[in-house]
């Protein structure tokens, strides 16, 4: 697969991008207050400011047969010891290559943005070092600390998928809002987290509050507002892990837009996770949702890769996608192998959102097909409103290509995507947009400038599509059915470089210079200045990913 065009944002840029750009309930009496099988100390409270003593650096070697003091000579030898080191701004906690200890990392006081508490690796060579969580609720457990970076460990939580499990697990519970934490470089492999497909029990189990999955953000409480606060997640590699990738929750979720369904997980006010970073993440084999952005405010999910999501669950589940959240951007992503159509889209934007852009992504081999959008319901605060889906390239993705849930969408924009529609085989149907049958709010969508190129074609192509706010416009629909009230419609061959089923190469889906899509689409008002491959757009645009 070819990379994606040379790109690179900073943090303090998030929220501009997302501007431009643009089952059970929580039971927080089950959330344990200290590890489950290492000891460590109760208290979630952060540290005092530093002294003047100078920063500490704990070593950790699991190999050693006798404990030591934490010097490079004497190291720590087991989780039990480092858990009961009370650690100050500045400190830091290095494991040896090349070992394992089985147990929790505990996690639970504060570094400052001058001098955060740093965890990591020490030595020379050899491979990263390993926390297994040996029967715990995760290998590293940050609970209500702040300043806090951990880098380049390798981590696995084993379990039967019946109790939760995580590799990483972040919470803030009554903590007020935690500030610059930083996970990067970890390797999170066979976290066997909790799964509707073993426990029997409801599509939502291992979802929302106490969730499963590789890295697990969580904010829980009910008496003084709590949330992450510019985190960041990045170049970590997630492979077999359930239930989800990576996941955010927050139960101070309740606010005006909510869908009424969720006042059942939303307990307490909104206060959302904010100012977000998710970056440079391949993840693999997840066992239900690839990476969900719930209960947040300004963030940035780039240039991550999904290959392989819902191979175990047996459940609803999708690739890349957010809920209750505003000012969201997904970018620069790739979203494969989603193996249901249970959902089983790509990309999803789910209810009660508002200001969010999906851009410059790929998606490909999909069961459930490209995208969701699902509003839920005839209660109009639980739509998705002002969302952006442009300039993405879908290939092969199969079943349907949009599909809507019940409930109603408010100013969405669908424009400038590139569609290779799969090979549909005989007595199947492929839905190019599939509405719901329950009829309970307007589809408010603009559906202009897009490609759609048709594949085999043994089996249907449809339009199930019969709401009047739902305006499709200017497109090209290259051996699909033209709706009834399409306008300004090409059907002509679009002349790529190399495009089919087999590949999902932007390169393959440029416009040749003889293209009737070139300058033939109609202007976008705040169109995000370029097209999939970084060129500044011109006027008229070109119909497709690809401007010129």
């Amino acid at each position: 697969m070819s990379s994606f065009p040379a790109f690179s944002l900073r943090r303090t840029t998030c929220a501009l991008a997302g501007l431009l750009a643009l089952s059970s309930p929580a039971v927080l009496a089950s959330i344990p207050t200290a590890p489950t099988a290492t000891a460590a100390p109760t208290a979630p409270t952060a540290t005092p400011a530093a002294t003047a003593a100078a920063p500490t650096t704990y070593h950790v070697d699991c190999s050693r047969p006798t404990a030591g003091t934490g010097t490079s000579t004497s190291p720590l030898n087991s989780m039990p010891a480092v858990n009961a080191v009370t650690l100050r701004p500045g400190d830091s906690v290095r494991f040896r290559r090349d070992t394992t200890c089985k147990g929790q990392l505990y996690l639970r006081t504060s570094g400052t943005a001058d001098a955060p508490i740093t965890v990591g690796a020490y030595g020379d060579a050899g491979a990263k070092p390993r926390i297994d969580a040996n029967g715990n609720l995760a290998a590293v457990w940050l609970k209500n600390a702040s300043h806090v970076h951990v880098a380049d460990l390798d981590l696995t939580a084993p379990g039967d998928n019946t109790t939760a499990r995580r590799g990483v697990w972040l919470q803030a519970v009554d903590s007020g809002d935690l500030d610059g934490v930083t996970l990067e470089r970890l390797d999170i492999h066979d976290v066997r987290g909790v799964l509707p497909a073993r426990t029997g029990g409801a599509a939502g189990n291992g979802k929302y509050a106490g969730a499963s999955g590789g890295i697990v953000v969580e904010a829980l409480g009910t008496t003084t507002p709590s949330a992450f606060r510019g985190l960041t997640i990045r170049d970590n590699t997630l492979r077999s892990v359930d239930r989800a990738g990576i996941y955010f929750w927050s139960n101070w979720c309740r606010r005006p837009d909510l869908a009424t369904f969720w006042n059942a997980y939303c307990t307490a006010a909104w206060h959302p996770h904010t100012d977000l970073l998710v970056e440079n993440n391949a993840l693999s084999d997840v066992g239900g949702d690839g990476l969900v952005v719930k209960s947040s405010s300004d963030v940035l999910v780039q240039r991550n890769t999904l290959d392989g999501f819902n191979m175990r669950a047996g459940s609803v589940n999708a690739g890349m996608w957010t809920a209750n959240s505003d000012r969201v951007t997904f970018q620069y992503n790739r979203s494969s192998g989603g193996n249901t159509d249970k959902d089983g889209q790509g990309y999803d934007v789910d209810h009660s959102t508002n200001h969010v852009t999906f851009q410059y992504n790929v998606s490909s081999d999909n069961d459930g097909g490209f995208f969701l959008l699902c509003p839920y319901g005839a209660d109009v605060p639980g739509n998705a409103k002002d969302f952006t889906i442009r300039y993405n390239l879908s290939v092969n993705d199969r079943t349907r290509t949009f599909q809507v849930c019940s409930g109603g969408l408010q100013r969405g924009r669908i424009h400038n995507n590139t569609i290779q529609l799969p090979d549909v085989p005989s007595g199947t149907t492929h839905h190019v947009v599939l509405e719901s049958a329950t009829k309970d709010g307007a589809l408010d969508v603009q559906f202009r400038n897009n490609l759609l190129r048709a594949g085999g074609t043994a089996g249907t192509l449809a339009w199930t599509l019969n709401d009047s706010a739902f305006v499709v416009d200017h497109n090209l629909l290259y051996g699909t059915p033209v709706p009834a009230r399409a306008t300004a419609t090409l059907t002509a061959a679009p002349r790529l470089t190399a495009p089919g089923p087999g590949t999902d190469d932007p390169a393959g889906y440029r416009l040749l210079p003889d293209s009737p899509a070139l300058g033939a689409g109609t202007p976008i008002a705040d169109n995000g200045g370029t097209d999939f491959f970084g060129t500044a757009l011109r006027t008229p645009p070109s119909i497709g990913f690809h401007d010129h």
